[in-house]
């Protein structure tokens, strides 16, 4: 729920905050006990119609920076997203966590991501996180410069030629998997859509007369943009033989929406099952594509067909 329109407090900031134009703001006031004081800063806020300069506190902690972000971040972020931000993030507390955070350095950051298990991939996103959240604390005015400027993320290993899905190997899937998850494939494989489109996808957003579904809810939903399904007479059909009005069309086993976790153990232990080679859900979409560029469709209306 957003925030009422009135200031708030931020322990971890020892700060209060208000919200203006959808951003969290601070009001230049410290300590919880004055509370007056951030009210009248408010009052002044509105009467001007604009954000006060930020005050940084030299005091904030690494993990003062990672609470506030998380804080923030939970109100505007898919649960997905906000999952990877508090994985990335509270793993880098438990090291860093007491520092001052205008001391930490790039160089620190590189060094806590290589670590030899992980891959260059989880480098990549636990470097992208920690920016993330240093660039708020910045632009919010918790800090009064980002320490982490100029760092350099590993390059994300390509699995597109690897994760494409063959038709037999989707044949042998479909074969082996119960009908709901078997639906969900097929549905993956007709539109090319992400597996996180077709595990938040309801019967109300389906257009049976134009084939399309519209989503409010996608990876881009925060950028206020609509993403449109583009559904052939087979997808239709799937869809209407599942048959629910109003909630979601794929649950998992505790009636709640499908996560990318739950959707990548029903796939591997699938694979086992079917005897495959181990595939991934987003597998499907790099196959659409590449089946799609293949067959002479141009790359414009490709990038339309995967809603980039």
């Amino acid at each position: 729920m957003p925030r009422a329109a009135k200031p708030w407090f931020r322990i971890s900031a020892d700060a209060w905050y208000a919200t203006l134009n959808g951003r969290n703001v601070s009001l230049g006031v410290s300590g919880k006990q004055n509370k007056r004081e951030a009210v009248k800063a408010w009052h002044k806020l509105l009467s001007e119609g604009r954000q006060p300069k930020p005050e940084p506190k030299a005091s904030t902690t690494v993990r003062g920076v990672i609470e506030g972000f998380l804080s923030d971040a939970q109100e505007r972020v898919s649960p997905e997203c906000f999952r990877q931000y508090r994985k990335h993030l509270y793993r880098f507390a438990k090291k860093y966590g007491t520092r001052l955070a205008e001391s930490l350095t790039v160089a620190e950051a590189e060094a806590y991501s290589r670590k030899p298990e992980w891959p260059l991939s989880y480098r990549n996103g636990v470097l992208g996180s920690l920016l993330s959240a240093f660039r708020w604390a910045e632009r919010s005015g918790m800090l009064s410069r980002n320490p982490l400027i100029g760092i350099r993320k590993p390059p994300k290993a390509s699995r597109g030629a690897k994760a494409i899905i063959s038709a037999d190997e989707h044949a042998q899937l479909v074969a082996s998997a119960d009908p709901m998850f078997a639906a969900f494939l097929k549905l993956l494989w007709l539109t090319g859509a992400r597996p996180s489109e077709i595990a938040g996808l309801r019967m109300e957003d389906v257009d049976f007369v134009q084939g399309v579904a519209i989503l409010n809810e996608h990876k881009c939903s925060h950028l206020g943009k609509s993403r449109v399904l583009f559904l052939s007479a087979d997808a239709l059909a799937i869809i209407k033989s599942i048959g629910r009005e109003s909630e979601l069309l794929f649950v998992g086993q505790d009636g709640e929406r499908l996560t990318a976790q739950a959707i990548g153990c029903r796939l591997r232990r699938l694979c086992k099952r079917a005897k495959v080679r181990h595939c991934i859900a987003y597998g499907y979409r790099h196959s659409y594509a590449s089946d799609a560029l293949a067959r002479g469709v141009p790359d414009t209306i490709v990038r339309g067909l995967l809603g980039h």
